[in-house]
């Protein structure tokens, strides 16, 4: 029996006030300009917001 590690919830949406891990929001789109084609963006799997605000751990949380 295997045992599944728990996923950390890493992203908070602004727009809908949601939280998701970092493979639910990133994403990869193509990008002619870029280095290698393409860019990384974060998008919300909820309401397809970009804006997503990555959740820092601090030590004084209460």
């Amino acid at each position: 029996m295997s045992t599944l590690a728990p996923v950390a919830v890493t992203h908070w949406c602004r727009n809908c006030d949601t939280h998701h891990a970092l493979q639910q929001v990133q994403q990869c789109v193509p990008a002619p300009t870029a280095l290698n084609g393409e860019v990384d963006i974060l998008i919300c799997p909820s309401c397809n917001s970009y804006d997503i605000e990555e959740l820092r751990e601090v030590s004084d949380a209460q």
